[in-house]
């Protein structure tokens, strides 16, 4: 049952449909530039050659799940080879982000931007809360999805290496 499960996530993660006018795999990802909460520019082409997984998030509790998720796939993925990135969407002001991530259960292991203009929720076009994005080594959107549990991922993002 669990290998029936698993196949079916990873189905779905390579080939679920974008919403209308929502950037779809197979498409270039936009690129970005936000800071992190220690106030360091990071953007999208720094991390070419790698696999980023982003995590779109809001001010929410299923966003604090699948950060919690992120850290695990953190912790099982290389950082040669993976880059693990949350980015709040919602234009959240850097002392709200602060706030309640000061609340999550565990510290998160990889970097959590902020976009105060919600420049990438516009260019993403984000409807999902969470929205998980997978972005290959050339900088293409390989898979968008909704929340989505560690296992998954990095089976996912194993395939992809």
């Amino acid at each position: 049952m669990q290998k029936i499960f698993l196949s079916l996530i990873i189905m779905i993660l390579g080939v679920v449909p974008a919403f209308a006018g929502a950037l779809s795999p197979g498409e270039q990802a936009p690129e970005f530039s936000l800071k992190n909460m220690n106030d360091k520019q990071v953007a999208l082409s720094d991390f070419k050659g790698k696999v980023v997984v982003i995590g779109m998030f809001h001010i929410c509790v299923p966003c604090m799940n699948q950060a919690m998720e992120f850290n695990k796939v953190r912790k099982q993925m290389s950082e040669d080879q993976v880059v693990v990135l949350g980015i709040n969407t919602n234009g959240d002001s850097k002392e709200a982000v602060a706030q309640y991530l000061s609340k999550f259960p565990e510290k998160v292991e990889f970097p959590y931007l902020f976009d105060p203009v919600k420049g990438v929720y516009k260019s993403y076009s984000q409807r999902e809360m969470p929205t998980v994005l997978i972005i290959d080594q050339k900088g293409v959107l390989n898979a968008r999805v909704p929340a989505v549990g560690a296992d998954q991922l990095v089976t996912y993002i194993k395939k992809m290496l």
